[in-house]
C-alpha cells in the first residue's frame, strides 16, 4: 500500500508542478507581452499541503483528497 501511495505522490506531484509552471508562465500567452498568472501556482501549493498532511496518520485521508483535487484539475483541463 505504501508503494502505491508513494508512486501516486511522485506522479501527481510532477504532473501538478509541470502544468502549474506551464499555465502560470508566459509560454501560453497569445500576446507578445509576458503575463504571469500566479494563481495557477496555488494548485501546486494545494498539492504540497496535501503532501504534508499525508505524513500524519490522522490527516492522511484529507491529504490524499487534496492531492487528488490538484491533479484532477489538470486532468479535467486536458480532457
Amino acid at each position: 500500500m505504501k508503494f502505491i501511495r508513494y508512486t501516486w505522490l511522485l506522479l501527481s506531484g510532477v504532473w501538478v508542478l509541470l502544468f502549474s509552471l506551464w499555465m502560470s508562465g508566459p509560454g501560453i500567452a497569445e500576446t507578445d507581452t509576458p503575463e504571469y498568472r500566479l494563481q495557477f501556482m496555488l494548485l501546486f501549493v494545494l498539492w504540497v499541503v496535501g503532501f504534508v498532511l499525508q505524513m500524519k496518520e490522522k490527516r492522511r485521508v484529507l491529504g490524499i483528497v487534496l492531492t487528488i483535487i490538484a491533479a484532477a484539475f489538470y486532468v479535467v483541463l486536458m480532457v
